[in-house]
Protein backbone atom coordinates (compact mmCIF):
# COMPACT_ATOMS: atom_id res chain seq x y z
CA UNK A 1 0.00 0.00 0.00
CA UNK A 2 0.79 3.45 -1.25
CA UNK A 3 2.63 5.67 2.25
CA UNK A 4 0.09 7.98 2.95
CA UNK A 5 1.15 11.87 2.96
CA UNK A 6 1.57 13.87 5.47
CA UNK A 7 -0.82 17.40 3.69
CA UNK A 8 -1.79 18.32 0.42
CA UNK A 9 -0.54 21.34 -0.75
CA UNK A 10 -1.03 23.93 -3.67
CA UNK A 11 2.17 24.18 -6.02
CA UNK A 12 0.54 26.06 -8.97
CA UNK A 13 -2.28 28.01 -10.44
CA UNK A 14 -3.22 29.98 -14.03
CA UNK A 15 -6.09 31.79 -14.82
CA UNK A 16 -7.82 33.66 -18.19
CA UNK A 17 -10.26 36.33 -18.24
CA UNK A 18 -11.65 38.20 -15.69
CA UNK A 19 -13.58 40.33 -17.62
CA UNK A 20 -17.47 40.86 -17.34
CA UNK A 21 -17.31 39.89 -21.61
CA UNK A 22 -15.23 37.74 -23.02
CA UNK A 23 -15.95 37.56 -26.66
CA UNK A 24 -12.45 36.52 -27.95
CA UNK A 25 -12.15 33.16 -26.06
CA UNK A 26 -14.53 29.91 -25.90
CA UNK A 27 -15.28 28.59 -22.68
CA UNK A 28 -13.08 26.06 -23.55
CA UNK A 29 -9.95 27.75 -24.85
CA UNK A 30 -10.62 29.70 -21.52
CA UNK A 31 -9.82 26.60 -19.59
CA UNK A 32 -6.69 26.03 -21.86
CA UNK A 33 -5.26 28.60 -21.34
CA UNK A 34 -5.88 28.98 -17.43
CA UNK A 35 -4.49 25.01 -17.27
CA UNK A 36 -1.42 26.09 -19.43
CA UNK A 37 -0.36 28.26 -17.10
CA UNK A 38 -1.38 26.27 -13.82
CA UNK A 39 1.27 24.24 -15.30
CA UNK A 40 4.03 26.20 -16.21
CA UNK A 41 3.72 27.20 -12.73
CA UNK A 42 3.71 24.27 -10.91
CA UNK A 43 6.40 22.68 -13.62
CA UNK A 44 4.76 20.18 -14.02
CA UNK A 45 3.02 17.64 -17.47
CA UNK A 46 -0.63 17.14 -17.09
CA UNK A 47 -0.28 13.96 -19.70
CA UNK A 48 2.66 12.16 -17.06
CA UNK A 49 2.60 13.78 -13.78
CA UNK A 50 -0.92 14.43 -12.79
CA UNK A 51 -2.55 11.62 -11.46
CA UNK A 52 -6.45 12.78 -11.03
CA UNK A 53 -8.58 16.44 -12.15
CA UNK A 54 -11.32 17.65 -10.84
CA UNK A 55 -13.43 19.95 -12.64
CA UNK A 56 -16.64 22.11 -11.05
CA UNK A 57 -19.02 22.99 -13.38
CA UNK A 58 -22.74 22.52 -13.44
CA UNK A 59 -25.08 21.80 -17.08
CA UNK A 60 -27.50 24.44 -16.51
CA UNK A 61 -24.78 27.51 -16.68
CA UNK A 62 -22.85 25.58 -19.69
CA UNK A 63 -25.91 25.52 -21.40
CA UNK A 64 -26.15 21.77 -22.39
CA UNK A 65 -26.21 18.19 -20.72
CA UNK A 66 -23.46 16.06 -19.72
CA UNK A 67 -20.87 18.89 -20.32
CA UNK A 68 -18.37 17.46 -18.26
CA UNK A 69 -17.66 14.92 -21.77
CA UNK A 70 -16.45 18.06 -22.86
CA UNK A 71 -13.91 19.15 -20.05
CA UNK A 72 -11.14 16.88 -20.58
CA UNK A 73 -9.07 18.07 -23.56
CA UNK A 74 -9.11 21.50 -22.75
CA UNK A 75 -7.08 20.46 -19.16
CA UNK A 76 -4.91 17.63 -20.51
CA UNK A 77 -7.16 15.51 -18.88
CA UNK A 78 -8.30 13.10 -22.10
CA UNK A 79 -8.31 9.29 -21.35
CA UNK A 80 -6.99 10.36 -17.54
CA UNK A 81 -9.13 9.95 -14.53
CA UNK A 82 -11.04 13.20 -14.46
CA UNK A 83 -14.25 14.01 -11.69
CA UNK A 84 -17.08 16.71 -12.46
CA UNK A 85 -18.50 17.96 -9.28
CA UNK A 86 -21.67 20.08 -9.71
CA UNK A 87 -20.85 22.41 -6.52
CA UNK A 88 -19.24 24.71 -4.97
CA UNK A 89 -14.99 24.35 -5.64
CA UNK A 90 -14.30 24.00 -1.66
CA UNK A 91 -16.04 20.63 -2.22
CA UNK A 92 -14.16 20.36 -5.81
CA UNK A 93 -10.98 20.74 -3.13
CA UNK A 94 -11.98 18.05 -0.88
CA UNK A 95 -12.13 15.60 -3.32
CA UNK A 96 -8.96 16.39 -4.81
CA UNK A 97 -7.57 16.26 -1.18
CA UNK A 98 -9.23 13.10 -0.80
CA UNK A 99 -7.48 11.54 -4.20
CA UNK A 100 -4.18 12.69 -2.89
CA UNK A 101 -4.65 11.54 1.12
CA UNK A 102 -6.12 8.15 -0.24
CA UNK A 103 -3.11 7.33 -2.34
CA UNK A 104 -4.48 7.45 -5.69
CA UNK A 105 -3.13 10.49 -7.09
CA UNK A 106 -0.04 12.28 -5.71
CA UNK A 107 -0.64 15.62 -7.95
CA UNK A 108 -4.02 16.43 -8.56
CA UNK A 109 -6.21 19.36 -11.16
CA UNK A 110 -8.72 21.54 -9.34
CA UNK A 111 -10.62 23.48 -12.44
CA UNK A 112 -13.94 25.75 -12.56
CA UNK A 113 -15.02 28.77 -14.81
CA UNK A 114 -17.27 31.21 -15.38
CA UNK A 115 -18.66 32.26 -19.20
CA UNK A 116 -21.80 34.06 -17.19
CA UNK A 117 -21.52 36.17 -20.27
CA UNK A 118 -23.03 33.51 -22.94
CA UNK A 119 -26.05 32.62 -20.83
CA UNK A 120 -28.72 34.52 -22.14
CA UNK A 121 -31.01 34.73 -19.20
CA UNK A 122 -29.48 33.82 -16.19
CA UNK A 123 -32.55 34.47 -14.04
CA UNK A 124 -34.13 31.42 -16.14
CA UNK A 125 -31.60 29.28 -14.89
CA UNK A 126 -31.94 30.69 -11.13
CA UNK A 127 -35.19 30.49 -11.42
CA UNK A 128 -34.43 26.33 -12.12
CA UNK A 129 -32.81 26.14 -8.65
CA UNK A 130 -35.69 27.24 -7.12
CA UNK A 131 -38.06 24.67 -4.32
CA UNK A 132 -40.35 23.44 -7.03
CA UNK A 133 -43.61 23.16 -5.54
CA UNK A 134 -43.89 26.70 -3.55
CA UNK A 135 -41.23 28.93 -4.19
CA UNK A 136 -40.92 28.33 -8.01
CA UNK A 137 -44.70 28.81 -8.65
CA UNK A 138 -44.77 31.81 -6.74
CA UNK A 139 -42.35 33.17 -9.01
CA UNK A 140 -39.53 34.36 -6.49
CA UNK A 141 -36.49 34.92 -8.17
CA UNK A 142 -33.20 35.43 -6.10
CA UNK A 143 -33.18 38.90 -5.60
CA UNK A 144 -36.48 38.78 -3.48
CA UNK A 145 -35.40 35.68 -1.48
CA UNK A 146 -32.11 38.00 -1.28
CA UNK A 147 -33.88 40.70 -0.09
CA UNK A 148 -36.56 38.84 2.49
CA UNK A 149 -33.23 37.50 3.87
CA UNK A 150 -31.43 40.61 4.05
CA UNK A 151 -33.95 42.02 5.97
CA UNK A 152 -34.07 39.31 8.28
CA UNK A 153 -30.91 39.39 9.25
CA UNK A 154 -30.66 43.19 10.18
CA UNK A 155 -33.77 42.93 11.88
CA UNK A 156 -32.36 40.34 13.72
CA UNK A 157 -28.44 40.34 13.83
CA UNK A 158 -28.63 44.10 15.48
CA UNK A 159 -26.48 45.00 12.37
CA UNK A 160 -27.27 48.22 10.16
CA UNK A 161 -27.46 50.25 6.55
CA UNK A 162 -24.18 51.64 7.30
CA UNK A 163 -22.73 48.06 8.38
CA UNK A 164 -23.62 47.24 4.71
CA UNK A 165 -22.42 50.51 3.03
CA UNK A 166 -18.97 49.61 4.85
CA UNK A 167 -18.51 46.43 2.88
CA UNK A 168 -19.87 47.75 -0.42
CA UNK A 169 -17.61 50.66 -0.11
CA UNK A 170 -14.46 48.49 0.99
CA UNK A 171 -14.96 46.25 -1.82
CA UNK A 172 -15.48 48.70 -4.49
CA UNK A 173 -12.52 50.67 -3.20
CA UNK A 174 -10.04 47.42 -2.82
CA UNK A 175 -10.80 46.62 -6.42
CA UNK A 176 -9.59 49.28 -8.06
CA UNK A 177 -5.81 47.83 -7.26
CA UNK A 178 -6.79 44.15 -8.45
CA UNK A 179 -6.16 43.67 -12.00
CA UNK A 180 -8.52 41.06 -12.03
CA UNK A 181 -11.60 42.75 -10.50
CA UNK A 182 -14.13 44.70 -12.75
CA UNK A 183 -16.24 46.50 -11.04
CA UNK A 184 -14.03 48.71 -8.96
CA UNK A 185 -14.98 52.16 -8.43
CA UNK A 186 -14.80 55.10 -5.40
CA UNK A 187 -18.80 55.27 -4.19
CA UNK A 188 -19.99 57.08 -1.74
CA UNK A 189 -23.06 56.24 1.20
CA UNK A 190 -25.24 58.81 -0.75
CA UNK A 191 -24.56 56.86 -4.00
CA UNK A 192 -25.16 53.39 -2.81
CA UNK A 193 -28.66 54.71 -1.38
CA UNK A 194 -30.09 56.90 -4.14
CA UNK A 195 -29.36 53.96 -6.34
CA UNK A 196 -32.53 51.99 -5.23
CA UNK A 197 -33.10 48.10 -6.48
CA UNK A 198 -35.77 45.94 -7.37
CA UNK A 199 -36.17 44.19 -4.02
CA UNK A 200 -36.14 47.03 -1.03
CA UNK A 201 -33.61 46.72 1.19
CA UNK A 202 -31.86 45.16 -1.28
CA UNK A 203 -29.44 47.89 -3.89
CA UNK A 204 -28.22 47.57 -7.01
CA UNK A 205 -24.65 47.63 -5.59
CA UNK A 206 -25.46 44.89 -2.83
CA UNK A 207 -25.51 42.18 -5.82
CA UNK A 208 -22.51 41.50 -7.54
CA UNK A 209 -22.22 41.55 -11.29
CA UNK A 210 -21.25 38.59 -13.64
CA UNK A 211 -17.82 38.44 -14.71
CA UNK A 212 -15.98 35.97 -17.02
CA UNK A 213 -12.89 33.74 -15.87
CA UNK A 214 -10.98 30.57 -16.07
CA UNK A 215 -9.12 29.41 -12.82
CA UNK A 216 -6.99 25.94 -12.22
CA UNK A 217 -4.92 24.90 -9.38
CA UNK A 218 -2.57 22.34 -9.22
CA UNK A 219 -2.40 20.10 -5.54
CA UNK A 220 0.29 17.68 -4.75
CA UNK A 221 1.11 15.67 -1.36
CA UNK A 222 3.61 17.20 0.55
CA UNK A 223 5.92 14.50 0.09
CA UNK A 224 5.82 14.83 -3.35
CA UNK A 225 6.18 18.76 -3.64
CA UNK A 226 9.78 18.33 -1.09
CA UNK A 227 10.72 15.24 -3.30
CA UNK A 228 10.29 17.49 -6.38
CA UNK A 229 11.85 20.74 -4.78
CA UNK A 230 8.61 22.40 -5.14
CA UNK A 231 7.66 25.92 -3.25
CA UNK A 232 4.02 25.52 -1.79
CA UNK A 233 1.02 26.74 0.21
CA UNK A 234 -0.31 24.21 2.54
CA UNK A 235 -3.83 23.34 2.71
CA UNK A 236 -4.70 23.17 6.62
CA UNK A 237 -7.92 22.31 6.63
CA UNK A 238 -11.16 21.90 4.45
CA UNK A 239 -14.88 21.50 5.32
CA UNK A 240 -18.25 22.23 4.11
CA UNK A 241 -21.79 22.07 5.55
CA UNK A 242 -25.47 22.43 4.25
CA UNK A 243 -27.35 23.67 6.63
CA UNK A 244 -31.41 24.96 6.45
CA UNK A 245 -32.13 27.71 4.29
CA UNK A 246 -34.06 30.46 6.04
CA UNK A 247 -37.52 29.73 3.74
CA UNK A 248 -37.82 26.41 5.23
CA UNK A 249 -37.27 27.08 8.62
CA UNK A 250 -33.42 28.09 9.55
CA UNK A 251 -32.93 30.97 11.25
CA UNK A 252 -31.80 34.62 9.46
CA UNK A 253 -28.63 35.55 11.71
CA UNK A 254 -26.44 32.86 11.17
CA UNK A 255 -25.30 31.25 8.16
CA UNK A 256 -25.70 27.39 9.53
CA UNK A 257 -23.36 26.12 7.08
CA UNK A 258 -20.59 28.59 7.20
CA UNK A 259 -20.90 27.97 11.04
CA UNK A 260 -20.69 24.65 10.62
CA UNK A 261 -18.12 24.48 8.31
CA UNK A 262 -15.93 26.85 10.01
CA UNK A 263 -16.13 24.97 13.11
CA UNK A 264 -15.18 21.30 11.77
CA UNK A 265 -12.35 23.54 9.36
CA UNK A 266 -10.30 25.13 13.00
CA UNK A 267 -11.12 22.11 14.85
CA UNK A 268 -8.79 20.25 12.21
CA UNK A 269 -6.09 23.59 11.87
CA UNK A 270 -5.66 23.24 15.87
CA UNK A 271 -8.76 25.40 16.90
CA UNK A 272 -7.94 28.97 14.96
CA UNK A 273 -9.67 32.26 15.33
CA UNK A 274 -10.39 34.40 13.15
CA UNK A 275 -7.54 36.40 14.61
CA UNK A 276 -5.08 34.03 13.76
CA UNK A 277 -5.62 34.61 9.92
CA UNK A 278 -3.79 37.64 7.89
CA UNK A 279 -6.25 36.85 5.34
CA UNK A 280 -9.69 36.40 4.98
CA UNK A 281 -11.50 36.46 1.53
CA UNK A 282 -15.62 35.31 2.53
CA UNK A 283 -18.10 34.97 -0.46
CA UNK A 284 -20.17 38.44 -0.79
CA UNK A 285 -22.46 37.41 -3.68
CA UNK A 286 -24.83 39.54 -1.88
CA UNK A 287 -23.26 42.83 0.53
CA UNK A 288 -25.59 41.58 3.29
CA UNK A 289 -24.05 37.86 3.22
CA UNK A 290 -20.46 38.71 3.47
CA UNK A 291 -21.87 40.32 7.16
CA UNK A 292 -23.47 37.39 8.07
CA UNK A 293 -21.05 34.86 7.05
CA UNK A 294 -18.37 37.21 9.26
CA UNK A 295 -21.40 37.12 11.90
CA UNK A 296 -21.57 33.69 12.00
CA UNK A 297 -17.93 32.86 12.75
CA UNK A 298 -16.52 35.45 14.23
CA UNK A 299 -15.87 35.49 18.01
CA UNK A 300 -18.49 38.90 18.31
CA UNK A 301 -19.72 41.74 16.59
CA UNK A 302 -16.68 43.87 17.48
CA UNK A 303 -14.54 41.65 15.75
CA UNK A 304 -16.86 41.65 12.99
CA UNK A 305 -16.42 45.47 12.94
CA UNK A 306 -12.33 45.13 13.16
CA UNK A 307 -12.10 42.84 10.27
CA UNK A 308 -14.21 44.52 7.92
CA UNK A 309 -12.58 48.01 8.56
CA UNK A 310 -9.20 45.48 8.52
CA UNK A 311 -7.75 46.58 11.73
CA UNK A 312 -7.40 42.91 12.38
CA UNK A 313 -6.76 41.04 8.91
CA UNK A 314 -7.15 41.65 5.30
CA UNK A 315 -10.61 41.49 4.41
CA UNK A 316 -11.22 40.65 0.88
CA UNK A 317 -8.32 42.18 -0.65
CA UNK A 318 -8.75 41.34 -3.94
CA UNK A 319 -12.25 43.18 -3.66
CA UNK A 320 -14.40 40.24 -3.45
CA UNK A 321 -17.06 39.30 -5.78
CA UNK A 322 -18.34 42.87 -5.34
CA UNK A 323 -15.29 44.07 -6.93
CA UNK A 324 -14.33 41.41 -9.04
CA UNK A 325 -17.37 39.39 -9.96
CA UNK A 326 -19.87 36.39 -9.73
CA UNK A 327 -17.82 33.76 -11.88
CA UNK A 328 -20.59 31.26 -10.84
CA UNK A 329 -18.74 27.63 -9.75
CA UNK A 330 -15.25 29.46 -10.02
CA UNK A 331 -16.09 32.18 -6.97
CA UNK A 332 -14.32 29.80 -4.83
CA UNK A 333 -11.39 29.01 -6.17
CA UNK A 334 -11.20 32.72 -6.81
CA UNK A 335 -10.36 33.48 -3.95
CA UNK A 336 -8.17 29.97 -3.44
CA UNK A 337 -6.30 31.51 -5.84
CA UNK A 338 -6.40 34.77 -4.54
CA UNK A 339 -4.92 33.33 -1.04
CA UNK A 340 -2.58 30.97 -2.96
CA UNK A 341 -0.88 34.08 -4.97
CA UNK A 342 -1.07 36.35 -1.47
CA UNK A 343 0.89 33.69 0.44
CA UNK A 344 3.58 33.37 -2.03
CA UNK A 345 4.27 36.80 -2.36
CA UNK A 346 2.64 37.22 -5.93
CA UNK A 347 -0.33 39.68 -5.79
CA UNK A 348 1.13 42.70 -7.15
CA UNK A 349 -0.40 45.58 -6.37
CA UNK A 350 -2.75 44.13 -3.82
CA UNK A 351 -0.02 42.15 -1.93
CA UNK A 352 -0.52 41.75 2.14
CA UNK A 353 2.91 42.29 3.36
CA UNK A 354 4.11 39.38 5.54
CA UNK A 355 0.75 37.60 5.23
CA UNK A 356 1.34 33.84 6.32
CA UNK A 357 -1.89 32.41 6.86
CA UNK A 358 -5.22 33.17 5.04
CA UNK A 359 -8.73 31.70 5.35
CA UNK A 360 -11.43 30.71 2.23
CA UNK A 361 -15.20 30.78 2.98
CA UNK A 362 -17.65 30.34 0.16
CA UNK A 363 -21.29 29.94 -0.43
CA UNK A 364 -23.35 28.04 -3.14
CA UNK A 365 -25.94 31.22 -3.84
CA UNK A 366 -29.41 31.33 -3.77
CA UNK A 367 -31.75 29.27 -2.78
CA UNK A 368 -28.89 26.82 -1.07
CA UNK A 369 -27.80 27.05 2.47
CA UNK A 370 -24.52 25.48 1.66
CA UNK A 371 -21.08 26.42 1.38
CA UNK A 372 -17.60 25.81 2.45
CA UNK A 373 -14.21 26.88 4.41
CA UNK A 374 -10.33 26.09 3.68
CA UNK A 375 -7.38 27.16 5.78
CA UNK A 376 -4.03 27.99 4.01
CA UNK A 377 -0.50 28.64 5.44
CA UNK A 378 3.25 28.88 4.03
Amino acid sequence: MQEMPERVVIIGAGYEGFRPVISDLSTRELMFEAASRAYDDAAVDPRKDVGSFVCCTEDFWEGWSITDEMVPDQIGAAGRPLCTVPADTLTGLGNAMMHILSGIAEVAVLEAHSKASDVLSKAAVEQLAQEPTTMRPLGADSDALAALEMDGFLRSSGYDVDDIDDIVMGSKRRAMRNPRASYGEVVSREQLRSAGGAWSPLRRRDKAAFADAGVVLVLASERWARKNRRDPVYVDAVAWSSSLPWFDGGGFEFAGYAKDAYSKAAKRAGGRGLEGFDIIEVDDAYSYKALQHLHSIARSKAQVRRVVSGEESAFNPSGGSLGVGNLLEASAIHRLMECYLQLKGKAGPIQVRGAKRALVQSWRGVPTATGGVAMLSR
